[in-house]
């Protein structure tokens, strides 16, 4: 007796992409069709680099400040929430006023309109220093993220104006279309932290063995070299300076990059993708675009071995 098998009308999971939510999977194919943006961004991101200079230069000691490296955290999502959140105040004041005309929505709903207008100034030179150093996908959404925000800010200085000429009602038409697009623009900036990981610490997650693992001899460590081992499943980098031997996680807290792959200049390790600097004793920022310290390790030789363990980071 044959036995005929139908195939099952269902991919295995190794043949189907995984679904994303509809207005995902619509932002992409908008994004895809959007190439004329990266005609905007490689002017744009070469001028911005050309204003910064490098790392020691005073210029750029005002990207390390915009960035958020005396704060620890990536300065962009403190500020945008001034706006942000002065806008839907002022919406919603507007609406009251429209109710009853009360004089008092009407101030709250002005002065409100004002301050995100304050707010967006910073929120915009934190938001495009931090878009200074992506790539790929991520810049070209950032793009398309700070044009909106730049329209949104126009409708809502042009309110502003109008308000003061006393055509309130054709101003709050205009604030609240800005406010329905900054919902957009929001959505888009919630894509590149959370799902992209832009500004994110990007070693955040890696354990680390709390004793110590040997990762290679000690005759075999070339001094002035950066060298990758591996501890205990985590990537580690290695730098021997006289005597010592310094040891930081070889994966770069900015963005992911490789840290064996960039150079040691003075103490300092700085990461081949974007330029991130960091401390060799302690994994401290020596400068922007990282804001989160490189964890570092515990290091001792023993037996003719080089032994690692993982040190913990507030």
């Amino acid at each position: 007796m044959t036995t005929n098998v139908m195939p099952t009308p269902n991919a295995s999971w190794v043949d189907t992409p995984p679904i994303s939510p509809p207005l995902r999977r619509a932002n992409g194919r908008l994004l895809t069709r959007m190439s004329w943006l990266d005609k905007l961004s490689n002017p744009l991101q070469k001028w911005l680099h050309k204003v910064y200079g490098q790392p020691g230069q005073p210029s750029y000691k005002i990207k390390d400040w915009l960035n958020g490296v005396w704060l620890g955290h990536t300065l962009h999502p403190v500020l945008v929430d001034i706006p942000l959140g002065a806008w839907m105040v002022s919406t919603m004041f507007d609406l009251c006023w429209l109710g009853n005309n009360d004089r008092v929505y009407e101030r709250g709903a002005d002065m409100a309109l004002w301050l995100g207008l304050a707010g967006a100034t910073g929120a915009a030179a934190s938001g495009l220093t931090q878009w200074a150093d992506t790539d790929g996908p991520e810049r070209r959404t950032g793009m398309l993220h700070g044009l909106l925000n730049g329209g949104i800010t126009v409708l809502n200085l042009t309110s502003a104006l109008l308000r003061l000429g006393g055509q309130r009602r054709t101003a709050i038409t205009l604030s609240t279309t800005a406010y329905a697009v900054a919902l957009y623009s929001a959505y888009l900036g919630g894509e590149l932290a959370y799902s992209s990981g832009v500004g994110a610490n990007h070693v955040a997650w890696e354990g680390g063995s709390d004793d110590f693992v040997a990762v290679m001899d000690e005759k075999d460590l070339a001094p002035g070299k950066l060298t990758r081992v591996d501890a205990a499943g985590i990537p580690a980098v290695l730098y021997k300076d006289g005597s010592s031997i310094y040891a930081l996680a070889a994966t770069c807290s900015h963005m992911g990059g490789p840290l064996d792959e960039g150079r040691c200049e003075k103490g300092v390790v700085y990461c081949p993708w974007h330029n991130s600097g960091f401390n060799l004793q302690d994994g401290s920022v020596a400068n922007s675009p990282a804001v989160y310290a490189q964890p570092t390790f515990a290091v001792r030789t023993r037996n003719g071995k080089i032994e690692l363990r993982r040190l913990e980071h507030a």
